[in-house]
Order: C-alpha cells, then structure tokens, then sequence
C-alpha cells in the first residue's frame, strides 16, 4: 500500500496543493454517512452503476458503522501516527452524499466539521444530479463561517451520454453542466471524478473529456481506471468476454494523454484510483502498488518531455 504522496515535477498533485495552502502535511479521513443513492433505491434506477460495488466507492474504513464522531476520531489518530499528519478534511465518501433532507445533510456536516479541532477543511462526494441550490449553499455556508477549505467531488465520468447509459449511469452529462455552473457561481472547490476505459470509448472520447474539462477551467480532477470489482456487473461482463480492461502500458499512456490536455492549473487529485486489492477481479495488476502507476507516468512524462498542459487547447 502507498504509505508517501510522490512528489512529481510533471503535473500539479493534491499533496502539493494542500501544502501550499496550509503549509503542512493534510490527509483526508474518509466518512461513511449512511447514505445510499438514486440509482440504487429505485428513483432513478436500481443495481447501480455496472462498476459500484456494495460498498458504494468506500475506502472501507468503517465496517463497524460507527458514528461520525467515531470514525474521525479512529482515522485521524491512525492518519495522526502513520503518516505524520498535521491537519484533516473530513471527506463523505460512500455513495452520494447530498441525498436526503437538507436538515439531515446540515446534521451530518455540522458533526464532522465540529468533531476536532483540526479538522480543517470539509469534502462531499456526490453525483451532479443529486444537488440544488439550497444544498450547495448549504456546502457553501461552512467555508464563510467555519472552514477555510470546502470542497464537492462529482462523479462525472465521461461527458458522452451514451456511455453514461452503457454503464447505467441514469444522469447525463447536462446534469453535471448544471451542477458545476451552480458550484462555480457559489466559488466552491470542486474536483471532477472520471473513468479512463469506459465501456465501448475510444481514445478520441477520453479526449474530449479531457478537453472539456480544460475548457472549464474545472479546480481538480480524479482519475481512475475502470475496474471490475467482485459481484458487479462489469466484473459479469469481464468473465462473459464482454469487456476487456485496459493494460498497465495502455492505461499509463492514456492516463499522460489526458494529464496533457488539462488546463496547466488543475489540480489532479489521483492518477491511480482503484478498488481494494482483494476485491479486484480485473486487471489483477490494478490490485497491485499504486506507486508503480504513478511511477510509471512520470516516467512516461520524462521520455515524452511533456507536462501537464503541453497539449491544452484553452489555455
């Protein structure tokens, strides 16, 4: 497991980010809230997305279902003697994180921003179409009054509607249009979730995501690569011979493409996102160190003798 961020000179990280801005080491604590999503409990749609497992993209860190108090409590004592970690974000992580009352969602928020006294920022991830006005200014109303970091992640994925439908996505890309433009006018942090090997996507499509996320301007970015977790349906795919995951040389080079095409000032947040190792049914390599990944892309950043932003069209 990465126990160190790796410093890089190729393109802008989280880890650099969150130093420059506190001046120390900051981790994020994963929370799970409770929560579960539109696409699961039958409002928009039921079983999820193809890739989700049962964990709804946790970290895991809480299978106790302990309360928000005691999960940032454990994790920052663990983050605290591990990793040397000075300062934290509470960070929603499973499943969609804005959808219920505003009155539960303030309940929650207030908890984990209130919990200790070095917690000092707070992040929400969510999908686009599971936000209003009302909530986002909610989100926005702890960075004028309690933190100086407040931060919404949105799983995007893709900006292609039909590969939104192929995973069962039930949202659109209009949906996340929507979203960012109510995020940027309240000047929220934000960071953009996508998936590098979608389903029937070519090169050209993950480009043009690429592209439009430059062309936005967007904060951050995530990356991942598709991953077929146990008892999804992708992993159904995978095993049926309906889906074929990418390469560790296929994904790296991908992955520098699109770090190349991002505007210079987005910060990437993770070039290496996965499941947890023992639940990976494809690529096995995916399962392995994602330090070797990172590596391997600065590797790819040195022989190339690029950077992020080399081929950004709107700079």
């Amino acid at each position: 497991m990465l126990t160190t961020p790796i410093e890089t000179n190729y393109y802008r990280t989280y880890n650099q980010y969150l130093q420059e801005k506190f001046g120390c080491r900051v981790y994020k604590v994963s929370i799970d809230g409770g929560f579960t999503c539109p696409n699961i409990d039958g409002s928009k749609g039921v079983g999820g997305c193809t890739f989700c497992d049962e964990t709804g993209s946790s970290s895991r860190t809480n299978p106790k279902k302990t309360n928000i108090t005691e999960q940032l409590l454990a994790n920052i004592e663990h983050r605290r003697n591990r990793f040397k970690a000075q300062k934290f974000i509470a960070y929603f992580q499973s499943y969609t994180n804005t959808y219920s009352r505003i009155e539960r969602l303030k309940k929650l928020y207030d908890e984990a921003t209130t919990a200790h006294p070095d917690v000092v920022g707070l992040a929400i991830s969510t999908r686009p179409d599971c936000v209003d006005e009302a909530k986002l200014d909610l989100i926005a109303s702890y960075k004028s009054k309690i933190l100086p970091y407040v931060s919404v992640e949105y799983g995007l994925q893709t900006i292609h509607n039909e590969s939104l439908a192929r995973v069962n996505r039930c949202e659109t890309h209009e949906d996340f249009l929507q979203a960012y433009q109510w995020t940027v006018d309240r000047n929220l942090d934000h960071c953009i979730h996508v998936i590098i090997g979608m389903p029937g996507e070519t090169w050209e499509h993950m480009m043009q995501t690429a592209d439009k996320l430059a062309e936005l301007k967007v904060n951050g970015v995530k990356i991942h690569m598709l991953v077929a977790m146990e008892n999804t349906p992708i992993a159904q795919e995978y095993q049926a011979g309906l889906w074929e995951s990418m390469t560790f040389e296929t994904y790296v080079e991908t992955c520098v493409d699109f770090i190349e095409r991002l505007h210079p000032s987005c910060v990437i947040h993770r070039v290496a996102g996965n499941g947890h190792f023992k639940h990976v049914v494809a690529p096995k390599w995916m399962a392995g160190e994602r330090r070797e990944v990172m590596q391997a892309i600065d590797e790819t950043f040195a022989n190339r003798g690029t950077r992020q932003g080399s081929q950004c069209r709107f700079l």
